[in-house]
C-alpha cells in the first residue's frame, strides 16, 4: 500500500464532546470534530512551525468590493485604453492573510543643524540651531521572507500603518481554514531582526521629519538627529493582515491590482494608451511654448512701437507711447490666455470622451 501523504492518524479527545478524533490533515492548522464540529488546534502542527498570531485584522470588504475598486481605477485613471474591459484577462483573485509584526512605542529625539541668515544679497551666515522632539510610532512590517510571495505584494506590505481599532484578539474560529480561495502566508521572519534591520531606521526617519517640521521654511545644512525609543511590545506582536490581490493581462503584458482587506489603501499598475498620452503632452508643450514666448514678442513689438513713436513727430508727448506699448502687451496676454483656454478644453474633451467610453463598457460587465 502506498504511503499516505495527506492524512495521518492520531487519537485526540475532543475538549467539547469528549469523543475521540482520529483523522487530521497535516496541512491544516485547525481541525474539526466530526461529531460536534468544534474547532481545535491540529496536534500534528507544531507551534514553532506555524506560530499562532496574537491579533488579526478581519476582512471588512468582499471580492465584489475589490472588483469594483479595480473597475473604478481603470475607469478614472488617465490614458487607460478605451477597450480595456473588452481586452482585459483577469486571473483568479487572491484573498490573502499576510503575517506582519506590529511595533508600537514612543521616541525622544534631539536635533541640531546650521540655519542660514542672509546678511545682504551676497552674504549669508550660518548659525547653530538645536531642539528636541517627541512622538509615538505604530506600524506593521512584513513577517514573510519567502520567495513565494509576489513581489508587488511584498513591496506593498513591507511597511504598513497599524490601526489598532481595526484589529481583534486572534481566535482560531475567525478564519475559515477550509476555504480554498483563502491564502495564509507563513510567518518565517524574526521580529527582533526586522526591528534592527528596518524598524529602527523607520522610527529615526519619522523623528527626523518631525524635527524638520520645527524649522520649516528655513534653509539648513548639516541636519542631524539622534533618537531614543521605548517599545510597548519589544519583540513585536504577530498580526494577520488582510489583502486582496490579482494579476491581469492586456495586450500580452501583465499588470496588478492590490487592496488591503479594509479598502483603505491600493497599489496598482495599468496599461497606457500612448497615442492619447502623446496628444496631451503635445498640447501641454504648445501651452508651455506660448507661455515662454508670448511675453517676449509683446515686449519686442511694443518696444518697436515705442521707438517708432519716439522718433516720429508727436506733439502729444510720452503718455500716448506708453499707452500704445501697454495695449500691445495686454493684447498679446489676452491672446495667450485664449489659446491656453482652448488647448485646455481640447485636452479635457479628449480625456472625458475616453473616460465616458470606459464607463459605458464597465456598465456592461
Amino acid at each position: 500500500m502506498a504511503e499516505e501523504t495527506t492524512l495521518k492518524f492520531q487519537q485526540v479527545i475532543c475538549p467539547s464532546c469528549k469523543r475521540p478524533i482520529n483523522t487530521f490533515n497535516p496541512n491544516k492548522l485547525m481541525a474539526e470534530c466530526p461529531y460536534c464540529h468544534s474547532k481545535l488546534v491540529n496536534p500534528l502542527v507544531k507551534p514553532k512551525d506555524v506560530p499562532m498570531p496574537s491579533r488579526i485584522i478581519p476582512f471588512s470588504t468582499t471580492e465584489r468590493d475589490f472588483e469594483k475598486a479595480l473597475v473604478d481605477v481603470l475607469v478614472n485613471e488617465k490614458y487607460v485604453p478605451t477597450n480595456i474591459f473588452d481586452a482585459i484577462s483577469i486571473n483568479s483573485v487572491m484573498q490573502i492573510y499576510v503575517p506582519m509584526f506590529v511595533y508600537e512605542g514612543t521616541y525622544n529625539a534631539s536635533w541640531s543643524c546650521q540655519s542660514a541668515v542672509e546678511i545682504d544679497e551676497k552674504n549669508t551666515q550660518w548659525f547653530p540651531q538645536s531642539g528636541m522632539v517627541t512622538g509615538s510610532f505604530s506600524f506593521l512590517m512584513l513577517a514573510n521572507e519567502g520567495e513565494d510571495i509576489p513581489q508587488e505584494l511584498s513591496k506593498f506590505t513591507y511597511s504598513f500603518p497599524y490601526e489598532v481599532s481595526m484589529s481583534r484578539q486572534f481566535q482560531p474560529d475567525m478564519i475559515d481554514y477550509e476555504d480554498d480561495n483563502l491564502m495564509i502566508l507563513e510567518c518565517n521572519a524574526d521580529a527582533r531582526i526586522l526591528w534592527e534591520k528596518y524598524g529602527i531606521h523607520k522610527v529615526n526617519s519619522n523623528a527626523k521629519v518631525n524635527a524638520m517640521s520645527q524649522i520649516k521654511g528655513q534653509k539648513t545644512q548639516n541636519f542631524n538627529v539622534s533618537s531614543s525609543y521605548n517599545q510597548t511590545s519589544p519583540t513585536g506582536e504577530f498580526v494577520l493582515v488582510p489583502f486582496w490581490f490579482v494579476y491581469y493581462t492586456y495586450g500580452g503584458e501583465q499588470f496588478h491590482f492590490l487592496m488591503d482587506g479594509n479598502g483603505k489603501r491600493k497599489s496598482y499598475s495599468y496599461p497606457v494608451d500612448e497615442e492619447e498620452k502623446e496628444f496631451v503632452e503635445r498640447k501641454e508643450k504648445e501651452k508651455g511654448w506660448l507661455s515662454s514666448w508670448s511675453t517676449a514678442p509683446a515686449m519686442f513689438f511694443g518696444l518697436l512701437t515705442f521707438l517708432y513713436l519716439s522718433v516720429a513727430k508727436d506733439d502729444d508727448g510720452l503718455f500716448p507711447k506708453i499707452i500704445t506699448f501697454l495695449v500691445v502687451l495686454v493684447v498679446m496676454k489676452i491672446g495667450k490666455s485664449i489659446n491656453n483656454s482652448r488647448t485646455n478644453s481640447q485636452i479635457k474633451e479628449r480625456l472625458e470622451e475616453s473616460k465616458a467610453k470606459r464607463l459605458e463598457a464597465a456598465k456592461r460587465l
